[in-house]
């Protein structure tokens, strides 16, 4: 993250020169116009300013060179790490892994309502898309399409059609608030206020929102700068077609978001955990791992996707060749645990006295 951040700065940089040179150009542009229209305009003084103009350019130009040379210079000393140590080598080996990656690559490009990049890349790399696959897409890109071309006709009746699977889905109310807004942006209060009264039977749900939406007609007629300015930003499409493709992909029995994406960046998380103890790794031949990794990487709340147990003898989470144990008392750890605190073909519960046969402990599953 320090090398990016580096980056960023010397980029920021290079793209301030460059908008000081054209503004420069722009000034003089500027210049020549008002000679155009003066035509009373002391040569005298044209040619100073013209002079004061030239000479920033010229300063300003071997800034932004010089510029343009560190951020050079940084891109090859941030950006030069080999992660190819970290690749999985007994996956890469597999004879589908080709295959497996294809199938991700053809099947987040279907999620997004790009078909014809889908088409593209089933020509190029040779993959075999299975028809039945590509199919329930072509409705989806349908109204994909029609949410990014504002209309919300069509998402609201597949809404329709598929109510009873929407149960605790946002995505009706977002397209009401979305027809709201246009109507708000468009200065049509009559045509709002009718509006909010499809509105109202979230009320139970969304009171909060519904009080800003209401709010905001206090200020129709000059919304883009109110309070309520963030009412009226795209992002709110760009949000409500990711949704809609959320829930429509958990609808055909696919998940929720996209596993190339999950994948890229659950490893753009990992990578940097992994990197900084890269020697320990290659001294002790830690690559190729199948079963986990060599350390710990929170990935966040975002990506749990089932219960976690850590033992609490160890204090480390159980994995699948080392999974919880219930003791016969009710207690659990881990079955290392469970092995180190085995003595004489019996264990002693480390929270209770109840002492029991390590063979009698059961495997927990979440």
């Amino acid at each position: 993250m320090n090398a990016l951040s580096a980056l960023r700065r010397d980029y920021l940089k290079v793209s301030n020169k460059l908008q000081e040179l054209e503004d420069n150009v722009s000034n003089i542009d500027d210049l020549i116009s008002a000679v155009d229209e003066n035509k009373e305009l002391d040569p005298a003084t044209f040619l100073t300013q013209l002079k004061l103009e030239l000479t920033s350019i010229s300063s300003t130009h071997k800034e932004w060179h010089g510029a343009i040379s560190r951020f050079g210079k940084s891109i090859d000393k941030n950006l030069t790490e080999n992660v190819s140590f970290f690749a999985n080598k007994a996956t890469s080996n597999e004879k589908n892994a080709e295959n497996y990656l294809h199938q991700l690559i053809a099947e987040h490009f279907l999620r997004q309502g790009q078909l014809n990049i889908v088409d593209k890349f089933v020509e190029e790399s040779g993959y075999t898309l299975d028809a039945s696959k590509k199919e329930p897409f072509i409705e989806l890109n349908r109204i994909l399409t029609s949410l990014r071309n504002r209309d919300t006709g069509p998402a609201f009746e597949w809404c329709e059609k598929n109510r009873a699977g929407l149960r605790n889905s946002p995505l009706e109310f977002k397209l009401h608030q979305l027809n709201y807004i246009t109507l708000l942006k468009n200065k049509d209060t009559q045509g709002a206020l009718s509006y909010s009264l499809k509105l109202g039977q979230f009320g139970s749900i969304y009171k909060k929102q519904l009080q800003r939406l209401m709010g905001a007609l206090l200020y129709i007629n000059d919304i883009e700068n109110s309070f309520y300015q963030d009412l009226v930003s795209e992002l709110h499409w760009v949000e409500t077609c990711e949704l809609f493709v959320k829930e429509a992909c958990s609808l055909l029995g696919f998940s929720k978001d996209s596993p190339l994406a999950i994948t890229i960046d659950s490893g753009c998380k990992a990578l940097p955990a992994l990197n900084s103890i890269r020697q320990v790794m290659e001294a002790k031949q830690l690559y190729g791992l199948k079963d986990g990794l060599p350390c710990e990487v929170d990935l966040g709340p975002k990506y749990q996707y089932h219960s976690l147990f850590a033992c609490p003898i160890l204090r480390a989470q159980c994995t699948k060749l080392n999974p919880p144990m219930r003791l016969e008392c009710g207690h659990v750890i881990s079955i290392d645990a469970l092995k180190r605190l085995t003595i004489s073909s019996k264990v002693k519960c480390p929270y209770c006295p109840m002492e029991t046969n390590p063979s009698e402990a059961k495997q927990v599953y979440f």
